[in-house]
């Protein structure tokens, strides 16, 4: 494929702008639309009125509702009324907020459209980051713009999510990146530092920068992370110590660590699976319809097994420390890991799979893959993409949804790029 594509670049180069121009339109048309992005704006203006960014009360109360004829009892209809209110929906730490109040002081559509475009030259800064810098493996590939075009499509499910909900994301991995090939640790670390201050995932990407012995940065990191989260003590210090007390209680106390709060339908990641599994009323709305859940478990197991998951993933990690030259196979093992262990990881947080996958079109194009190698990558990332509800229709989507099918192919992702890396060696002798 790659020498037939190779007499034909500059059409790739073509596609590749054509792709992008096609997000940044489809991104515009959908600004108007209720997305994510209006939590991020109704918190920031809870700033200026002095309310709780939160509201999380609301959202545990539910967790205790096990049917879906409870939920609709007229006891409970202050909760649904809350949940309509946006209760609940803002759960980053409260800088991110902060940071939106210029453009909470915009109409929604306004700030929205805003978001939209800062999300797609998040992406343009990303292509060329990997393009041009030299610390990039990527600056090697012969078809840059065949293989971007190749990876935006491949992605296009995560992205189109993305561009829907109006999300983080990309800006995140944007970020990451960026801390990533700087070569001033100082830079780095203040970079990853307002990364992790908008969502705490990016802080494992600081075993990228053990492995490297850059010590250095984790110590700025250290202080940087210190400054971006007193910064809004400068707009409203009681507010700023108030806010910062309810995320550490409400969210990291109790969101993170209960296994049936938010386990809905499209969070694919690990412990939301377990709990719609194996917890009744996780899904109180979707899990009858799929004879859910197998059978019942306690959510302190649920909570033992995910640790026993986490270090069945995670220990192969440590062991790669004393390895050379796999900076970007880990890079690209602990997105998958953010995501695959994060709470809540709907289908627009896969976009992480960017890296991932450009990672793989790599070692394609490099001739780093066996035949059987080959075909399982091509069906765990074509995968994805042909369960898009265009090709299998919505209900079929949402059942592989309920049932988790991303956080299955991220997993055996995960576990091959796992075993490139400990044979890359061997490989190259």
């Amino acid at each position: 494929m790659w020498k037939f594509l190779e007499k034909k670049e500059k059409f790739g180069n073509l596609a590749l702008g054509l792709v992008l121009f096609a997000f940044l339109i489809v991104g515009i048309t959908r600004a108007d639309q209720k997305s994510d992005f209006l939590d991020y704006y109704n918190a920031s203006k809870r700033w200026v009125t002095g309310e709780n960014l939160y509201r999380f009360d609301v959202a545990l109360q539910l967790t205790q509702i096990r049917s879906l004829e409870e939920l609709f009892q007229p006891e409970n209809l202050p909760l649904l009324q809350a949940l309509q209110n946006e209760t609940a929906t803002y759960i980053y730490p409260p800088l991110f907020s902060f940071l939106l109040i210029p453009l909470g002081k915009l109409s929604p559509y306004h700030a929205s459209l805003i978001f939209q475009l800062m999300s797609w030259l998040a992406l343009l800064a990303m292509i060329w980051l990997l393009l041009k810098h030299d610390n990039s493996l990527f600056t090697k590939m012969k078809l840059p713009g065949w293989t971007f075009t190749i990876l935006l499509l491949l992605n296009f499910r995560f992205i189109e999510s993305h561009i829907q909900n109006n999300q983080v994301g990309i800006i995140l991995i944007c970020l990451i990146l960026l801390s990533i090939l700087s070569k001033r640790d100082g830079l780095s670390g203040f970079l990853l530092a307002l990364a992790v201050s908008i969502k705490v995932t990016p802080i494992v990407f600081l075993f990228l920068f053990i492995y490297q012995r850059r010590f250095w940065v984790i110590g700025y990191f250290a202080i940087s992370i210190l400054f971006w989260n007193l910064l809004p003590c400068l707009y409203n210090f009681s507010y700023t110590i108030q806010m910062t007390n309810s995320w550490f209680s409400e969210i990291l106390g109790n969101a993170m660590s209960n296994p049936m709060l938010r386990s809905w339908k499209n969070n694919q990641s690990f412990v939301s699976t377990m709990a719609k599994y194996f917890l009744v009323g996780a899904d109180f709305i979707n899990q009858p319809n799929y004879n859910l859940p197998v059978f019942q478990l306690t959510k302190e197991t649920v909570k033992y097994v995910q640790l026993v998951f986490v270090g069945l993933f995670g220990l192969p990690l440590l062991f790669l420390l004393k390895r050379k030259d796999l900076s970007w196979e880990i890079l690209s093992l602990l997105f998958l890991f953010s995501a695959i262990f994060s709470g809540i990881s709907w289908t627009h947080s896969f976009v992480i799979c960017l890296i991932p996958y450009l990672l793989i079109l790599f070692y394609h194009q490099t001739n780093r893959l066996g035949k059987v190698e080959s075909y399982i990558l091509a069906a765990v990332t074509g995968l994805p993409l042909l369960t898009h509800r265009n090709f299998i229709g919505s209900k079929f989507e949402s059942a592989l949804s309920m049932f988790s099918i991303l956080l299955y192919t991220s997993s055996i992702l995960y576990f091959i790029i796992l075993k490139k890396a400990y044979t890359k060696d061997a490989n190259r002798n």
